[in-house]
């Protein structure tokens, strides 16, 4: 049921925009690649956003699959591993190559 509440909201906003916007390239500072760099710098946002995208997988899945919710160096390791050897997500919304590397690093069983 959230689900469908979140795709009916997300499809009402797509659907609000003008037909300009919809096709717009994500800004810079939201690429897999800004979050690699402020990753690789060691930037309290980079564990806050891991952070925050474990919280949503948590909840989509309904299940924690023993990731270590409150550990931010953890997280941050795991995605650093996981995106040196996936480059291809750099262009790309961060969120995806967050998700992935987390979802790897912690799969449900």
């Amino acid at each position: 049921l959230l689900a469908v509440g979140l795709l009916l909201s997300t499809s009402a906003a797509l659907a609000a925009l003008p037909d300009s916007a919809i096709g717009q390239t994500e800004p810079a500072s939201a690429t897999g690649s800004a979050l690699f760099v402020s990753c690789q710098a060691n930037e309290p946002r980079c564990g806050a956003y891991l952070q925050g995208v474990l919280d949503m997988m948590i909840v989509a899945r309904k299940a924690e699959c023993r990731a270590p919710r409150y550990d931010r160096s953890a997280l941050r390791a795991a995605y650093l591993r996981w995106a040196e050897q996936n480059s291809y997500f750099m262009s790309v919304h961060m969120v995806a190559g967050a998700e992935r590397s987390l979802a790897k690093a912690w799969p449900c069983q």
